[in-house]
C-alpha cells in the first residue's frame, strides 16, 4: 500500500468522525427539542435521509447516543428514543442536588458581577409582571445552571453535571408555568449567595432548588 493511499485512508477516516459529530450534534439538538419523542422507532437509513448523510456518520452518532442512554435497542433490534423513567428522573436529580450544590459552592465568588446582574435585572423584570401575563421562561437565554458550573474550577464536575443534565433534559412532563416565578425567586437566591461569594450560603440555595423541582414533579404526577 502507498504512502498516497494511506494518507487518502486517514483523511477519508478524518472526515467520517467529523460528519459522526456533526450528526452527534445535531440528534442531541432534536432530542431536546423534541423534535423526537420518547418511544418513537427510528432508522439509521431515515435518520440519514434527514439529516442529508451517509449511514456511516450516522451509525457512529446513534452508537455514542445508545452509550449516552439516549437511545435504546428493543429486544426486537428496533431503535427508539429511550423514555427516561419517573424513578430515574429522581435519582439523577438526587445526584445533581450534591453535584451542583458543590459547583455552586465552588463558584462563590468567582462569576463575575456584571453576568450575574445581567441575569438579576432579567428575572426581576419578569417577577414584576401580573401573575396573568404569560412570562417568559426564566431558564431561557443565559443558563445560570451551566454558568455556576463553567465556573467551579474542576473539569471532571462540569462533565458529569452536563451529562446527567441532558439526561434531564429528555424528561417530558411539558412546561410548569406555576413554577416560574418561584423558579426566579430560587434563581435570585442562588446569584446574591454567588455574588457575596458565601460559598455554604450558595450550596444550600442550589440544593433547595432542585429540591423544589423534585416536589413539584411528584406533586405534578400525583394529579394525573
Amino acid at each position: 500500500m502507498s504512502m498516497e493511499t494511506v494518507e487518502e485512508i486517514t483523511l477519508e477516516e478524518a472526515s467520517d468522525i467529523s460528519r459522526s459529530d456533526m450528526a452527534h450534534r445535531t440528534l442531541m439538538k432534536m432530542l431536546l427539542a423534541g423534535e423526537l419523542e420518547p418511544n418513537e422507532v427510528l432508522t439509521e437509513r431515515q435518520i440519514a435521509l434527514r439529516l442529508g448523510m451517509s449511514r456511516t456518520p450516522v451509525r457512529e452518532a446513534v452508537r455514542r447516543l445508545e452509550g449516552e442512554r439516549l437511545l435504546e435497542r428493543q429486544r426486537s433490534g428496533a431503535l427508539v428514543v429511550r423514555a427516561l423513567p419517573v424513578e430515574e428522573f429522581m435519582h439523577i436529580l438526587a445526584v445533581r442536588r450534591l453535584l451542583e450544590g458543590e459547583a455552586a459552592s465552588r463558584a462563590a465568588g468567582k462569576i463575575p458581577a456584571a453576568k450575574l446582574e445581567v441575569l438579576m435585572t432579567r428575572i426581576e423584570g419578569i417577577l414584576a409582571l401580573p401573575e396573568d401575563v404569560i412570562t417568559p421562561d426564566p431558564t431561557d437565554g443565559v443558563d445560570l445552571h451551566m454558568l455556576i458550573v463553567n465556573a467551579c474550577g474542576n473539569p471532571v464536575l462540569q462533565q458529569m453535571i452536563a451529562d446527567l443534565r441532558t439526561r434531564t433534559a429528555m424528561f417530558r412532563l411539558g412546561r410548569l408555568p406555576m413554577r416560574r416565578h418561584a423558579v426566579c425567586a430560587e434563581h435570585l437566591a442562588i446569584i446574591e449567595a454567588i455574588m457575596q461569594g458565601d460559598a455554604e450560603r450558595a450550596r444550600q440555595a442550589m440544593q433547595h432548588h432542585i429540591d423544589q423541582v423534585r416536589v413539584t414533579i411528584l406533586a405534578r404526577l400525583g394529579e394525573k
